[in-house]
């Protein structure tokens, strides 16, 4: 004897996607209702995201673009008895002055707009530069014979 079966395709909406699958019944067997499995809690479920408009009513949401991060603030660096790093800067902007001697020394505007003070050698420093757009030269007050320059921009 032969068993005719009849597939039956069910469809359903979940939270978060839908389910597929089939019901195995043969032909001449009573229709069952299967029950659908508990839908997850509220804190299980996951948010609908209306600005993706996903269709599903769910889903989880894309991660936020993460925020820019704080721009680093300029250095200039001492070493060796002298400066590197001085270049164009923007009014007003800060700036860390590292002492990479085993030596003291400072930054010191020549016009004294700016100075760092005395910084023991691995000391730092941070400068906020003139608003006003311009090139300021500056010096070691511990060693005049280093010299530097930079630029504020305008």
């Amino acid at each position: 004897m032969t068993s005719k079966i009849t597939a039956t395709l069910v469809i359903c909406a979940v939270a978060g996607g839908v389910a597929v699958g089939a019901l195995a019944r043969p032909a001449s067997a009573p229709q069952q209702t299967v029950a659908a499995a508990p839908a997850p809690t509220a804190e299980a479920a996951p948010q609908a995201d209306a600005e993706q408009g996903n269709g599903y009513g769910g889903g989880a949401a894309e991660p936020a673009a993460p925020a820019p991060a704080a721009a680093e603030p300029a250095v200039i660096t001492i070493e060796g008895f002298a400066f590197s790093g001085s270049g164009t800067f923007q009014p007003g902007q800060t700036i860390e002055v590292v002492n990479a001697d085993g030596a003291p020394h400072t930054l010191t505007a020549n016009d004294g707009s700016f100075d760092t003070g005395n910084l023991d050698g691995g000391g730092r420093a941070q400068l906020t530069l003139p608003t006003t757009p311009g090139t300021y030269s500056f010096f070691c007050a511990v060693h005049p014979s280093m010299t530097g320059t930079l630029t504020v921009a305008g």
